[in-house]
């Protein structure tokens, strides 16, 4: 786990700073930072202990305290900080003899890492994906969350079902409902999940879930793609002022040249400082039964949005190059105790997947920030 930082003011970057190891490509990274400026990251496990550490200087990434271990059977962290300074942090727990589940876990200021329990389970035995995403309201109280459950898989088919689905909580993170206000009972599933979305390969409709984001006006914005029929499309789903949640199809923005092409998740959406909505995602045009994880028609792009989501506008973020795949892009969101400005950071990586978990590849990784 590596990191660089950008000095906005002068457009220089420090030196990159080794933070720790990652078990294999599956630990990545997440990071947020507090009200004092402390930076906080978790990374590492592929079912294993989730590693923690904390900067030694306010808004300096150069030095790392004392490597804490969290839990056991972990992946895939979400990482954000509380109003208090309490580190809220989500991570999918495997278990050999019952479902896999997200778990949640909290860092009071000065204290120890403490497990709350579990939000969400999946109804079937093996594996499961959640790709949950967390998400403060401006009141830094609220805590939305946005996941994909992804359950039964097996070897003729990789994720049979598939369900987009939204969970609040109003209290930091002690309690959790639908958006109506009904109480959901821990962990949640699809059974009891407020449903948005369904698919899976059993209906031949890939869904995936995209970050969250919440508005100036406390509303949740839900990204997601389905994937019907050789052809991928991303939506934003919008939770008004009366209680519905409102549906917009962004691949009608696409120009004429990339009408054709899927657009889909991996991706995010933000909001910079003047309320615009930033979203990020994939472009890719497959052939037959080509996989489209690394494929190297990949492209990342950005949807941007001046007047509250009515339109949106198409520019390139990757220089096209159908030679190598330009995907996975993270776009820069509210975490904690910082501002989103009017030049959004966008992060993605260029290059091939691998044939294996653990393989060493040259690839690169790319900063640009849009605005």
């Amino acid at each position: 786990m590596r990191v660089r930082t950008l000095d906005r003011r002068t457009g220089d970057w420090s030196p990159t700073a080794t933070v720790g190891e990652a078990y294999d490509n599956h630990g990545g990274p997440a990071l947020t930072i507090d009200s004092s400026g402390f930076l906080h990251i978790v990374y590492y496990p592929h079912h294993h202990a989730m590693r923690y550490r904390k900067s030694k200087r306010p808004n300096d990434a150069s030095e790392w305290g004392e490597e804490v271990l969290i839990g056991e059977g972990l992946t895939y962290p979400t990482f954000v900080c509380g109003q208090d300074d309490t580190l809220y942090l989500s991570g999918r727990r495997r278990f050999r003899d019952k479902p896999w589940e997200v778990e949640l876990w909290k860092l009071p200021a000065g204290e120890v890492w403490r497990r709350k329990g579990s939000l969400l389970a999946s109804r079937h035995p093996g594996y499961a994906h959640f790709q949950e995403s967390l998400a403060w309201g401006p009141d830094h109280r609220t805590l939305h969350l946005c996941c994909r459950f992804h359950e039964k898989s097996d070897k003729d088919a990789y994720g049979r079902l598939q369900t987009v689905s939204y969970m609040v909580s109003r209290d930091f993170g002690e309690s959790w409902t639908r958006s109506d206000g009904r109480t959901l009972t821990l962990p949640v599933t699809v059974e009891t999940a407020e449903v948005l979305v369904r698919g899976g390969v059993d209906q031949q409709r890939v869904v995936r879930a995209g970050a969250l984001a919440v508005d100036r006006k406390g509303r949740p914005h839900l990204l997601y793609s389905i994937e019907e029929q050789g052809r991928g499309r991303l939506f934003i789903k919008r939770l008004e002022n009366d209680g519905r949640w409102n549906s917009t199809d962004l691949s009608r923005f696409l120009p004429d040249q990339w009408s054709s092409w899927s657009l889909i998740t991996a991706g995010g959406i933000t909001f910079d400082s003047r309320g615009e909505t930033v979203v990020v995602a994939t472009l890719q045009k497959l052939k037959g039964d080509e996989s489209g994880w690394g494929h190297p028609s990949n492209e990342v792009v950005q949807l941007r949005s001046v007047n509250g989501g009515a339109s949106f506008e198409f520019s390139m973020v990757s220089s096209e190059d159908q030679l190598e795949s330009h995907w996975l892009p993270n776009v820069e969101r509210p975490t904690g105790h910082h501002q989103i400005g009017s030049d959004v950071g966008i992060l993605y990586t260029a290059g091939g997947p691998g044939p294996a978990l653990k393989d060493l590849l040259s690839n690169k990784v790319f900063f640009t920030q849009v605005s």
